[in-house]
């Protein structure tokens, strides 16, 4: 069985260079060829397969996850984690990383949700980054 978490996030595109460059040291080998604003594969040992995607020309206005997040901006870059449940732990671990990595290297704003529906992290412009994993909202 496996989890699905969905992080919708505002950036620019030096954010992005940034973001990949931190998906590769997490050990995402791929980018995908024939979408190439589109990068693929596991992180860490393998706990996570994670696809992200750049793609300013579908930015949309509105952030899809449900919840009591509070953020406002225009989404223009999706990535999807799905979380090998039988290495949880590791799983949640190395998404923290990646987003407290992505947070001291960029000014993105984001929020990552349980198949859009409980938030578990956000971070925007009026409080910074939070993580309520264990509390999502």
């Amino acid at each position: 069985m496996a989890l699905d978490m969905y992080l919708e996030v505002d950036g620019s595109e030096a954010d992005w260079e940034v973001a990949k460059a931190l998906l590769y040291e997490l050990g995402m080998p791929r980018l995908d060829e024939h979408r190439p604003r589109t990068l693929w594969g596991a992180l860490g040992n393998g706990e996570v397969f994670a696809e992200a995607q750049w793609a300013p020309l579908r930015s949309r206005n509105e952030i899809i996850a449900e919840g009591k997040h509070g953020c406002k901006f225009v989404v223009t870059c999706e990535f999807s984690f799905r979380i090998n449940n039988s290495m949880y732990d590791e799983a949640v671990a190395t998404i923290k990383t990646f987003l407290t990595r992505l947070t001291d290297r960029t000014c993105m704003q984001f929020v990552l949700s349980f198949q859009y529906e409980d938030v578990r992290a956000i971070r925007d412009r009026e409080r910074g980054f939070e993580w309520f994993w264990n509390e999502s909202r």
